[in-house]
């Protein structure tokens, strides 16, 4: 009883905060997300250790006071980005368009008009969240695979959130009929594939560590003949947005665990190039290499 109590009170005043910050001129809103990621890492430095040992790691030709600033960016991009989510959900599809352009959209509506569905492989870089609601908005047949928050109140209002842009969500633990009876149907199965993928990923090279990969893009890919499409929003120089498409090119095997592994590591580098340019765009608070590869 005292936990829901706590997960009630938890949603209420995020609902509330949520509320009145949507409310605000995107400006002030977006500066205030900022201040929300300072406090994150300068004052309740969440994760900060590890997100300067990732970023250390990554870029071991940049001094500490470079990384610190690095690091300091990418927070204040997060808070920027948690509120730009909810405040772009005000805004008609016309209105977000004026906001977010497409670069290569005849890639992936060239690829849907093959009649195998598409496989999408998409990162937490940029403003995912936004990307993935406005390609569905603007009538790209998307289901995402999801992963449940921890407060099933708020687990609840952003299905509803999602839903209302047209969105399709498959549980991460849905069966692997669900997510192939979707790509048969025509859809587009969206997956977020830079995650640690535990003992059951493939190892790749990213930003140059081996990292344990979810193998199931390249995996249904292989099963289904999908055409595989990535899939990343980057951050114009006016404040605006441009979702990329690019083909993923399908590996000549048919052995499964070579085409698994080319596929994994063509994405995956493919990744490593946008953060390379802008580094503090991605993720960096994840344990993207905590397993360690076997030996």
């Amino acid at each position: 009883m005292k936990k829901a109590l706590l997960k009630r009170l938890e949603y209420a005043l995020a609902r509330l905060a949520i509320g009145l910050l949507v409310r605000l001129p995107l400006g002030t809103a977006l500066g205030v997300g900022q201040g929300l990621g300072w406090l994150a890492w300068s004052v309740a430095r969440l994760r900060r250790a590890q997100v300067l040992d990732s970023l250390q790691r990554s870029f071991p030709q940049k001094g500490k006071a470079a990384l610190e600033a690095l690091g300091r960016r990418c927070y204040l991009n997060l808070g920027r980005y948690f509120v730009e989510m909810f405040w772009m959900q005000r805004l008609s599809t016309a209105e977000q368009g004026q906001r977010i352009s497409f670069e290569g959209r005849e890639i992936m509506e060239e690829a849907l008009g093959a009649g195998l569905g598409v496989v999408n492989v998409t990162f937490h870089y940029g403003n995912f969240e936004v990307m993935g609601a406005y390609a569905a908005r603007t009538g790209l047949p998307l289901e995402v695979i999801s992963r449940p928050q921890s407060n099933p109140y708020f687990e609840r209002w952003l299905k509803k959130l999602r839903y209302s842009s047209g969105m399709g969500l498959i549980p991460v633990n849905a069966s692997a009929r669900t997510v192939i009876e979707a790509l048969r149907s025509g859809r587009i199965v969206s997956f977020l594939s830079d995650q640690d993928a535990h003992h059951v990923g493939v190892f790749v090279d990213f930003l140059g560590r081996p990292a344990s990969t979810a193998k199931g893009p390249a995996l249904f890919s292989f099963k289904t003949g999908a055409p595989v499409v990535f899939s990343i929003m980057v951050p114009q120089e006016d404040g605006k947005w441009k979702i990329i498409f690019e083909r993923v090119p399908r590996p000549e095997t048919e052995d499964r665990d070579s085409f698994i592994r080319e596929m994994t590591a063509w994405y995956t580098s493919r990744l490593a190039d946008y953060i390379y340019q802008a580094p503090e765009h991605w993720f960096w608070p994840h344990r993207r290499w905590k397993t360690a590869p076997p030996g």
